[in-house]
């Protein structure tokens, strides 16, 4: 019974992982997201690409966390788009 249940999971999780428009992956920083979109064709611009990996809080978008990737720093200023370093 448990194996079973271990085994779906493990498919599933394998199977999300193959689709491209499965939405933000668990535990996903904002700086994986935001570089895995950018280079996808579905997200050509930063703000696109910003929409889709920013977070919220009830309803509220939370700051991108872009500690360390200054290139990201630098098109959330250019787009007026918050974030914390």
């Amino acid at each position: 019974m448990i194996k079973k249940i271990i085994l779906s999971g493990f498919t599933l999780l394998l199977l999300g992982g193959c689709n491209p428009e499965m939405g933000r992956l668990p535990f996903e920083s904002d700086v994986g997201c935001l570089r895995k979109e950018l280079s996808s064709d579905t997200h050509p611009s930063f703000q696109i690409a910003a929409n889709y990996c920013q977070q919220d809080d009830h309803g509220v978008p939370l700051p991108l966390k872009l500690k360390g990737a200054l290139d990201l720093q630098m098109q959330a200023e250019k787009a007026n788009i918050a974030y914390t370093n």
